[in-house]
């Protein structure tokens, strides 16, 4: 859990949670901390249509059960815990200037900093300098490493400018930065899968050490990349198909009756896979086929 001394030291410590990893994530901050109040980062920004989906920023204080639910269960992929000085409003309207960034070339970017795999990269890839003016009113940010170990990254300089949304990003991620974060979130998305799987399809992973594991996602993954499937919802449908029939899918010789549902047209990628699942759950795994 973050340290208590350090949240102390500041007016106030806030949880920045990510409502796609946190299921019903609203009701679970009323149950947990039914007095504080709840800012969801989405609203007034070019991305409210995703307010369903948002981040949502509460006050916390240590040693609470909302701290303890974090420690114990979100910390590792769902949030960020953050120490400030300045009132919460103040610290809201800076992050949500960080949900966009400008990349090489001009463009301008959607920015998914709440993971803590991302942030971690992202912070510790900075100079003090830039991750001092990053920060802005934020003089704290615990974070996990990779070892699940705790990481406080503090300023050097707190007196820093806080930030305000506009629709032109401030911020500018260049091309290594991008191919870093690119990296952790397949990262992620690869231990998800291997959650998954050991959850539903254990026997996939049976005598598999973590490397092994972790190369079965990937493959996976890319699986149902090469059929079209790359969003994290699809490509969860499709751990089913892939821990059924393998690498080999869908091309073996049996699968013919799945290679004609993949080809249907006028479909969408979820009608596709919805075909498909339909299609698995008519022909049962038998238990000889099992043992073999």
């Amino acid at each position: 859990m973050p340290e208590a001394g350090g949240a102390q030291s500041m007016s106030g410590a806030y949880l920045l949670l990510d409502s796609l990893q946190i299921q019903h994530l609203p009701t679970r901050l009323a149950q947990l901390a039914p007095d504080a109040p709840m800012h969801l980062l989405y609203l007034n920004t070019a991305y409210a249509d995703l307010i369903d989906c948002s981040p949502i920023l509460i006050p916390v204080v240590p040693d609470s059960d909302l701290a303890r639910t974090f420690a114990m269960t979100w910390r590792a992929s769902a949030g960020l815990w953050l120490e400030t000085d300045v009132d919460e409003y103040e610290l809201l309207e800076h992050l949500r200037s960080l949900v966009h960034v400008r990349l090489d070339g001009g463009c301008s970017a959607f920015f998914r900093y709440v993971d803590p795999r991302i942030a971690r990269l992202w912070l510790t890839g900075l100079t003090p300098a830039a991750r001092d003016r990053v920060m802005g009113p934020i003089r704290c940010v615990q974070l996990p490493e990779a070892d699940g170990s705790e990481l406080r990254i503090t300023q050097h300089n707190p007196e820093q400018p806080s930030a305000r949304y506009a629709s032109t990003p401030w911020l500018h991620l260049s091309s290594e930065q991008l191919a870093h974060i690119v990296q952790a979130q397949r990262e992620g998305f690869d231990h998800r899968l291997v959650e998954h799987g050991l959850r539903h399809f254990p026997d996939c992973f049976e005598g598999l050490d973590e490397p092994a594991r972790r190369q079965w996602a990937m493959a996976c993954r890319r699986s149902a990349e090469r059929q079209g499937f790359s969003a994290e919802d699809e490509v969860m449908c499709w751990v089913a198909l892939y821990a059924r029939f393998g690498e080999a899918f869908p091309d073996g010789p049996e699968h013919g009756v799945y290679r004609k549902r993949l080809k249907e047209p006028g479909l969408l990628p979820e009608q596709r896979l919805s075909n498909l699942l339909t299609e698995l759950s008519q022909h049962p795994l038998h238990h000889k086929e099992r043992m073999e």
